[in-house]
């Protein structure tokens, strides 16, 4: 940065510093000097206080003692407070009776007289109390007396050092209340400090006990929850008027030092605010006249160097040595300092004026770069690469389970706790009473709680990584219900989802063998049968109805290569999503019994009995006409084809809960075996041995129609009987 702008960011300094000293003490120092301010007032107050109970207002303690009372309640407090008569005589037994039988065993007769006579005697007392309330009446009030006549014995012994507070003041006060009047010293003559109580200024109240001895140490008397002499005998303050002055002659050393204190305070207060004005101005000149050198103030290159962390130590450097200096200052404003000599006050203070303006200007240098950086987003880059946020980061996730991350520091607390405890015990070993419990039942079980965690962690660790070998792993056995052991119960369910797995994908790829094989099978069928009949057709000596024949044949055969390879087209558009739905409001009732006829022919040729059950009433259902149907008719050309001759096909459409339900049973011709799974599956076909005709694709496609129309398909196998529910909500 030029010259010019440290000259300007120095007298901004200078102006801080004086603004502030100004606004904060104004009040204190403005238009007034030491014995107008607060300090005095509150050093006066304080002084009064210390001689008026003693020398003014001093309380008769035997007129006191006359008045004092002993409420029912106090009777049965002091009587009560130990527990009921019983337990009293029971606990006086109980100590003593350790003491006897020790001098039993030393067969110290006199010990053993005194001991019972004593106790006998605590016995009896505590009987007398139950007895009579003027016995316990006569205890309050002698207790009572005893603490008022030990406050008269402190006043008495106080009385000098109060005449001593006294040599600084003259006053004329009378007692309002007694009409007593009270003079010392000549309140005519010049004085530092003058202050007059009437009825317009406001009374000067003394109080009749000293704030300092108003505590209670007597059991007895504090038995009855009286703590103090204002609840023994009331708060009592009484009002005076007249004269109090300080004359100039009697001023103490003490109120001297005081009052030379405040007026070099003073003077500093003025010094620096009026540097603060002087530099506020050379400022605004400069801003005014040069106003773009000023404020050319680019980022130090040895600064750029420093990564975040690194600016933010040298901010808490510059924050630390502010409060350092700026701190000293202000309690010398304040008056808490007592100064030095005058000569090394100053330079003490000037010291530190100069040490304050140079780390506010370093601290404002310091927020310009940030700030010029922040608007260049370098900061941001800093930021993104400090210690300071990638400590934040991983403080985040060490909370992401809260349990674990209050377990972590609790366990930190308790070990530092431990060592700390240690180091106690190593420098004052009487603490080994103390540390060993807590290290014992505290310590020791937060060690294991510790040690138990990494051991499961550990365990999971190497479950983790024999998983990711591939290894198929045992259950991880982890108790309790920590989130290490919820952890390992997430894990052995993973487990058991990469068996699955597993097994799924060895099934897909014994069915991707399959399919391949059936695929090859089909298409090969037809497409032999072509080349096989168009080679017959090439030959001239065919006769009209051989040729016929041939055609025939090719015909057929090429239908059902363009069936297989339009499943096949279907299949694999249902598969990737890709087909459309016209949805409309359809009978399915009147659908199934179309598809029905539609096969009426079939049903006969194969000498099955079609038994169907249907309702008296439409079921409507919001589904696209022709893809349902496609649905309806392969399952019942299914049914034709694999359900045993001469056997009964049961066609079922009814309403369940909102649903129409479509079932269809028959008794199979082939064996099924025991995955019904993957008779969905594309080529799967119940005729293993694939003597009819069929793609073997028509569950595999039905199943997909009802899938996209949010429906669901269900087979049940049971030894041959098959039976196939298709289930759609009603409209």
């Amino acid at each position: 940065m030029k010259k010019l702008s440290w000259v300007f960011l120095v007298l901004m300094s200078i102006g801080l510093f004086g603004v502030t000293i100004f606004f904060s003490y104004a009040p204190k120092y403005m238009g007034q000097s030491y014995f107008d301010s607060r300090d005095f007032q509150s050093s006066i107050n304080y002084k009064i206080d210390q001689f008026g109970p003693i020398l003014l207002n001093r309380l008769n303690v035997n007129k006191a003692i006359e008045n004092l009372k002993v409420e029912p309640h106090e009777i049965d407090q002091y009587r009560n407070h130990y527990g009921s008569k019983m337990d009293q005589i029971e606990s006086i037994q109980f100590q003593y009776q350790v003491e006897i039988d020790q001098a039993i065993n030393s067969n110290n007769e006199i010990m053993i007289n005194e001991l019972e006579t004593e106790r006998d005697t605590k016995i009896a007392d505590i009987r007398a109390n139950f007895a009579s309330d003027e016995v316990v009446k006569e205890k309050i009030l002698i207790a009572k007396k005893e603490v008022l006549r030990n406050y008269e014995a402190i006043l008495l012994k106080e009385e000098f050092t109060a005449k001593e507070e006294r040599k600084s003041f003259a006053y004329d006060l009378t007692n309002l209340e007694t009409n007593e009047r009270f003079t010392y010293g000549d309140i005519t003559t010049d004085s530092a400090y003058k202050n007059v109580y009437n009825a317009n200024e406001g009374y000067l109240y003394i109080n009749s006990i000293k704030n300092n001895h108003n505590y209670i140490q007597d059991k007895e008397v504090q038995v009855l929850s009286i703590h103090n002499l204002s609840e023994l005998i009331g708060d009592h303050s009484t009002p005076f008027k007249g004269t109090i002055t300080i004359p100039t002659n009697m001023l103490s050393y003490h109120t001297l030092q005081e009052s030379n204190a405040y007026n070099r305070s003073k003077w500093f207060f003025i010094l620096f605010s009026g540097m603060g004005v002087i530099a506020a101005i050379g400022v605004y000149v400069l801003y005014r006249t040069r106003k773009i050198e000023v404020l050319s103030m680019t980022t130090a290159h040895t600064v750029k160097k420093l990564n975040f962390d690194g600016r933010m130590v040298a901010i808490l450097i510059t924050l630390f040595g502010l409060a350092n200096t700026y701190i000293p200052i202000t309690q010398r404003l304040e008056g808490i300092i007592i100064p030095y000599h005058s000569g090394k006050d100053i330079v003490h203070i000037g010291f530190l004026y100069l040490l304050v303006i140079f780390f506010i200007t370093i601290m404002i240098v310091q927020f310009i770069w940030l700030f010029n950086e922040a608007k260049n987003q370098e900061l941001k880059l800093l930021w993104e690469k400090s210690f300071i946020r990638k400590l934040m980061t991983t403080s985040q996730s060490v909370f992401v389970k809260r349990s674990v991350g209050v377990q972590i520091v609790i366990l930190i607390f308790v070990v530092f706790l431990a060592g700390l405890g240690l180091g106690g015990v190593i420098i004052q070993p009487v603490l080994i009473l103390a540390y060993t419990p807590l290290f014992t039942f505290i310590a020791i079980p937060a060690l294991y709680i510790l040690f138990k965690r990494v051991g499961d962690y550990n365990k999971l660790a190497v479950a983790t990584e024999e998983m990711s070998k591939g290894q198929m792993i045992e259950d991880v056995k982890i108790r309790g219900k920590s989130v290490l052991a919820e952890h390992a119960k997430h894990l052995n369910t993973l487990r058991e989802g990469v068996r699955i797995s597993q097994s799924e994908q060895a099934k897909s790829e014994r069915l991707k063998t399959e399919l391949i094989t059936n695929v090859s099978h089909d298409l090969r069928t037809p497409l032999t049968s072509i080349i096989t009949y168009t080679d017959l057709l090439k030959k001239e000596d065919l006769t009209h109805d051989q040729r016929m024949s041939y055609v025939a044949i090719l015909d057929r055969k090429s239908q059902r290569l363009k069936t297989l390879i339009e499943d096949l087209f279907e299949v694999s558009k249902m598969a990737s999503g890709n087909m459309e739905l016209q949805k409309q409001h359809v009978d399915l009732k009147q659908l199934m019994q179309q598809a029905l006829a539609e096969h009426d022919e079939e049903i006969q040729g194969a000498g099955l009995d079609f038994r169907v059950s249907t309702p008296d009433k439409a079921l409507i259902a919001n589904v696209d006409g022709q893809k349902w149907w496609r649905v309806l008719d392969n399952l019942i050309v299914n049914a034709i084809k694999y359900t045993m001759p001469g056997t009964r096909v049961y066609v079922t459409l009814k309403e369940t809960n909102g649903c129409v339900n479509f079932i269809i049973k028959n008794v199979t011709k082939y064996e099924l075996g025991e995955n019904v799974d993957e008779l969905f599956e594309r080529f799967k076909r119940s005729d293993t041995s694939r003597h009819t005709e069929g793609s073997g694709l028509g569950l595999a496609i039905a199943q997909s129609i009802v899938d996209l129309h949010g429906g669901s398909m269900n087979i049940e196998v049971d030894g041959d009987l098959f039976k196939v529910s298709v289930s759609i909500k009603m409209s």
